[in-house]
C-alpha cells in the first residue's frame, strides 16, 4: 500500500470513528483510536472541519457534521465545503444586519436545500431548521437560483412543480412566478415577502464562482417590519457576503 492510499484510508478511518461517536471525539481520543500521532491526527481533523465534514464544538470535541450524518454522501462535494467556508461569513452578516443569515442550494427537483445559518441575537428573530427542503417557487433563495439557470432548464423544473399556497401571500400562478424570477435575473437579487412564512421577508443573492458557476445563494431572513427601510443596506451586505464566500471557495482570499 503506497503512502497516498494509506493517507486516504486514514481519512476514511477517522470519518467512520466520528460517525460512531455521537458525543464526538477529542484530539487525544481520536489519536488513541486511530493509533496515530496527535500531530497527524490534528491535521486530519482540521482538514475534515475545513471541508465541512466535521465540526469542532466549544468543548474541543470534533463531531461529524449533522447534515452529513442525515443525508450521507448527498452532502458531499461542493456542498460540504460551501457550508464550511460560509459559516464565519454568515455569522458576520447576521451580526451586521440584525437578521438571520441562511445559505441554500437548489436541488434538481426544484427544491431549496438549507445548508447553514447564523441566527441573529435579536430577541425577536426569524429562524428555520436546517436539513429541510423548501419549495423554490415561493422562496427568495429558490427564485434567485432559478433565475441563474438557462431558460430551458428552468422551464423543465417549473413544469414539474404544482405550486400550492404555503401562506395566503404565496404566488401560485405560473406567469406571476416567472415574472418574479425574471425580476431576480435582472436585478441579481430576489425579495419574497411572507410567501413562505407569515411575518418573514427573505432577500437572497447568488454565490458565483470565478468560472461563472453559481453554487448557492445567501439569504437574509428578516422580520418583515424590520426589512422596510433597510432594503439597500441588506442588498449591499448580501452581495458582499456572496463575493466573500465565492472568493474563499476559489481560494482567492476574503477580498
Amino acid at each position: 500500500m503506497n503512502d497516498n492510499v494509506r493517507s486516504a484510508a486514514r481519512v476514511l478511518d477517522l470519518l467512520e470513528l466520528l460517525a460512531g461517536a455521537g458525543e464526538g471525539l477529542t484530539l487525544a481520543e481520536a489519536s488513541e483510536r486511530l493509533d496515530a500521532p496527535k500531530s497527524s491526527t490534528l491535521m486530519l481533523l482540521r482538514t475534515l472541519a475545513g471541508r465541512g465534514y466535521a465540526v469542532r464544538g466549544g468543548d474541543d470535541r470534533y463531531r461529524l457534521n449533522e447534515a452529513f450524518r442525515q443525508d450521507g454522501f448527498g452532502w458531499g462535494g461542493q456542498a460540504a465545503r460551501l457550508a464550511a467556508v460560509s459559516g464565519p461569513v454568515l455569522r458576520d452578516l447576521a451580526d451586521a444586519l440584525g437578521e438571520t443569515a441562511i445559505l441554500g442550494t437548489l436541488t434538481g427537483k426544484g427544491m431549496v436545500r438549507l445548508l447553514a445559518k447564523a441566527v441573529t441575537h435579536e430577541n425577536i428573530r426569524y429562524d428555520i431548521d436546517l436539513g429541510q427542503e423548501l419549495p423554490a417557487y415561493c422562496t427568495a433563495i429558490g427564485r434567485v437560483l432559478l433565475a441563474q439557470m438557462p431558460a430551458e432548464a428552468r422551464r423543465h423544473i417549473l413544469d414539474r412543480i404544482e405550486p400550492q399556497p404555503v401562506t395566503p401571500h404565496s404566488l401560485t400562478d405560473r406567469a406571476a412566478i416567472e415574472a418574479r424570477i425574471e425580476d431576480a435575473a435582472r436585478d441579481g437579487i430576489s425579495v419574497v415577502a411572507e410567501e413562505y412564512a407569515l411575518g418573514g421577508t427573505g432577500a437572497a443573492v447568488p454565490i458565483r464562482l470565478a468560472d461563472g458557476r453559481v453554487v448557492g445563494a445567501v439569504n437574509a431572513g428578516c422580520i418583515s417590519p424590520r426589512y422596510a427601510g433597510k432594503e439597500a443596506e441588506i442588498a449591499t451586505a448580501l452581495r458582499a457576503a456572496a463575493r466573500t464566500i465565492a472568493a474563499r471557495l476559489d481560494n482567492r482570499g476574503a477580498a
